[in-house]
């Protein structure tokens, strides 16, 4: 099988639209999420250095790694009716299992220093949000 056919395999293999809904919602969400965690990250530590444990940060200490991960997820899901949609997929595993795992424990190696890390990484998913979690040390989900 040929690497074009595989993403332009014909009219066969196209997402539905309601397909085409989901992967679009993912891509918007993602590309939102990876962002947004990005300006929260750039302009909370401009105001002050130390642990961010609000906002989009406040459940997920990676979310803009979340994001990226939707996003690249959207790109793999165009090609669900196909009969190797599993392809994408074993790269992107691969890229999250090599690429983006190993940073994350190095940032939480790094972030450990702070005496709150105990307690957030108590209430906080290193990339799937948990459901329910508490506030920062200070009341406004910053660490001092």
């Amino acid at each position: 099988s040929n690497i074009v056919l595989l993403v332009a395999g014909g009219s066969q293999y196209e997402p539905s639209p309601a397909q085409l809904g989901v992967i679009l919602t993912l891509f918007i969400f993602g590309n939102w999420l990876h962002h947004s965690a990005d300006v929260q990250k750039y302009f909370v530590l401009r105001a002050k250095k130390g642990l961010i444990t609000d906002g989009l940060f406040s459940r997920c200490r990676n979310p803009n790694y979340l994001g990226e991960m939707m996003i690249y997820g959207s790109f793999a899901a165009f090609i669900w009716n196909h009969p190797m949609w599993w392809f994408p997929w074993i790269w992107l595993v691969q890229v999250w299992t090599c690429l983006f795992y190993p940073s994350w424990l190095a940032k939480d190696q790094s972030m450990s220093r702070y005496p709150q890390w105990a307690q957030y990484t108590s209430t906080s998913g290193l990339i799937i949000p948990w459901p329910v979690v508490g506030r920062g040390s200070d009341g406004e989900g910053h660490a001092e």
